[in-house]
């Protein structure tokens, strides 16, 4: 499975090692789907992880490792140039737009009510528990 992945997510996964965020992460690093990833995801990666990392008890040279690795396990893609605002927050429209252009399987966030027009574009919007889930059934 392909995925984009909001920004709280991540934020989940440095918060705790118990939840379905972390483990994400664990099977994202076993090769069990792939992240996809753009310039402008990852600069927004970049600026709220930098920006908690005291409430991680990370350096932020911790974080632009983190910040490679992910790199290095993504697909990465450029976006285009054409696109339409669909969604309230202008913040999230860098994963909204990453999602729809690369025919991602899913976009995982803890905000699924700010993400519900993306729905209209034939792509599911689900929480980390669920696309674990759907991970897990996964043939």
């Amino acid at each position: 499975m392909r995925a984009v992945l909001d920004t709280s997510v991540l934020v989940a996964a440095l918060r705790s090692r118990r939840g379905a965020s972390f483990e994400l992460l664990r099977r994202l690093r076993a090769g069990e789907w792939k992240l996809i990833l753009s310039n402008t995801v990852l600069a927004e990666y970049e600026e709220v992880l930098k920006r908690e990392s005291p409430a991680f008890w990370l350096s932020t040279n911790e974080i632009d490792h983190l910040l490679d690795a992910l790199c290095q396990l993504a697909e990465r893609r450029q976006l285009g140039e054409k696109w339409t605002p669909i969604l309230v927050d202008p913040e999230d429209e860098a994963f909204a737009r990453l999602a729809w252009e690369t025919g991602a399987d899913c976009l995982v966030t803890f905000n699924i009510r700010h993400f519900a027009p993306l729905r209209q574009l034939d792509i599911p919007v689900l929480t980390p528990g669920d696309f674990l889930s759907k991970l897990k059934t996964a043939p």
